[in-house]
C-alpha cells in the first residue's frame, strides 16, 4: 500500500487549536465518532459516554508516560546563531537524539547553549531524518528541558500550550518528550464512571520516540518505527488475560497502548515485561489481543494512520474521516475522538 492511499483533505474549521479544557470546560466533553467495524456504519456520542458503549468486565488499557518539555529556542555558543533543537528522545547518560534547525550551523564539536546550560553536537546528519547526537554538559540534559524548553507542539495550535496540556490526568511515569494524547480526553470523574460501570482500567507505560517526525517512504512496506521502551506490569497482564478469558473486551487507548499489548502478545495472551519494541502495525497485522481501539483523528502521513487503517480497513477508515468532516469534528491532538468497535 502506497502511503497517499491514506491521504484526505482537511480545512481549518476541522483542526482544534486550543486543549479541551480551554475549549469546553473539561477535557471529557469531546465529541467520539463510533465506528462499528463489523456493520461498516458510523454513529455520534460523546467521550462522556464510554461507560454506556463499553460492557461491565471489559479492560481499557492507558499508558501512564509522563512528557516533559521537548524543544529548546537555544543559541549556538561561538557566533550566538540562534536555532531551535526539537528533541527526539533522550537517554541515562545525558545523550539525545534531535534535530537542530537551521542547520548549517551545525557540525560535531558545535556547543549549544540554551540559558547558562551548555551541550555539545557528538554526530550530525544521522539518517533518514538528517537528526543530531548531542550530550549535555554539565547538568542534566531532562534538567535543561525542565528549565528552559517548550513542549513539542503541531504547528496549527493557537501558542505554546505548557505541558501540563500536554499530559494526561493519570501519567506518572516520566520518560518522554511526548505524551500519550489519547488519554487527554479523560477526567477523574470519567474514570471513576467507568470503574463504576465495571470496567477495569490496565495502566502500562510506554516512552513514545520520534512520532513527530517525517513519514519519508512512498510505499508503507518500506517504513519503520523507532524502537520504544514499554512495561507491560505484572497487574495489568492479568486484568488483560481475565478479561480476554472472560469473553470481555480490551481496549486500546491510543496508539501506545495498542503496540505495548500487542507487543507483549504471544497466542491471545500477554506476558509482564520490560524491553523495547520496534512493533509496526499495519495492514496485514492479526491483531492478538485488543478488541476495540479508543483514539484521536490523525495526519495522514504518519505510522499513526497507518495504525488506524491496520486496525480499521482502509475503506472504511477513509469513510468514517470523511463523515466526521462534514459532521464537524475536530482533528489532531486537542480534538474529538474515535472509537472503532
Amino acid at each position: 500500500m502506497k502511503v497517499e492511499e491514506l491521504k484526505y483533505a482537511l480545512g481549518g474549521e476541522n483542526i482544534a487549536s486550543s486543549p479541551r479544557e480551554v475549549r469546553l470546560g473539561q477535557r471529557d466533553l469531546g465529541r467520539m465518532l463510533v465506528v462499528d467495524r463489523q456493520r461498516k456504519a458510523q454513529r455520534h456520542a460523546f467521550v462522556r459516554s464510554l461507560p454506556e458503549l463499553l460492557a461491565p468486565g471489559d479492560v481499557l488499557v492507558l499508558n501512564n508516560s509522563k512528557r516533559i518539555p521537548g524543544l529548546l529556542k537555544a543559541h549556538v555558543a561561538h557566533n550566538e546563531a540562534q536555532v531551535e533543537v526539537q528533541f527526539v528522545h533522550y537517554e541515562e547518560n545525558d545523550q539525545a537524539l534531535c534535530r537542530i534547525y537551521p542547520g548549517h550551523h551545525v557540525r560535531p564539536g558545535v556547543y549549544i547553549r540554551a540559558g547558562r546550560s551548555l551541550f555539545e553536537v557528538v554526530q550530525d546528519h544521522i539518517a533518514p531524518n538528517d537528526l543530531c547526537l548531542v550530550k549535555a554538559l554539565g547538568t542534566s540534559l531532562t534538567e535543561i528541558l525542565k528549565a528552559e524548553g517548550y513542549p513539542i507542539t503541531s504547528f496549527f495550535y493557537s501558542r505554546y500550550w505548557e505541558v501540563e496540556y500536554l499530559n494526561p490526568c493519570f501519567s506518572s511515569q516520566e520518560g518522554a518528550i511526548e505524551s500519550p494524547l489519547a488519554g487527554l480526553h479523560f477526567t477523574p470523574r470519567l474514570l471513576a464512571d467507568l470503574s463504576a460501570a465495571g470496567i477495569a482500567q490496565a495502566y502500562i507505560t510506554l516512552h513514545s520516540v520520534g512520532s513527530w517526525l517525517p513519514f519519508l517512504e512512498e510505499d508503507i512496506e518500506d517504513h519503520a518505527v523507532n524502537k520504544e521502551w514499554f512495561h507491560m506490569p505484572e497487574a495489568a497482564a492479568d486484568l488483560i488475560n481475565a478479561a480476554k478469558e472472560r469473553g470481555n473486551k480490551v481496549i486500546a487507548c491510543g496508539s501506545t497502548a495498542m503496540r505495548t499489548v500487542e507487543s507483549a502478545a504471544t497466542n491471545g495472551r500477554v506476558r509482564a515485561m520490560q524491553q523495547r519494541s520496534d512493533l509496526y502495525i499495519r495492514p496485514g497485522h492479526a491483531f492478538q489481543v485488543v478488541d476495540h481501539y479508543f483514539t484521536n483523528f490523525h495526519p495522514y502521513r504518519t505510522s499513526l494512520m497507518v495504525l488506524d487503517a491496520a486496525f480499521c480497513g482502509k475503506d472504511l477508515l477513509l469513510e468514517s474521516y470523511e463523515v466526521a468532516k462534514r459532521e464537524g469534528y475536530l482533528f489532531f491532538e486537542f480534538g474529538d475522538a474515535v472509537l472503532y468497535l
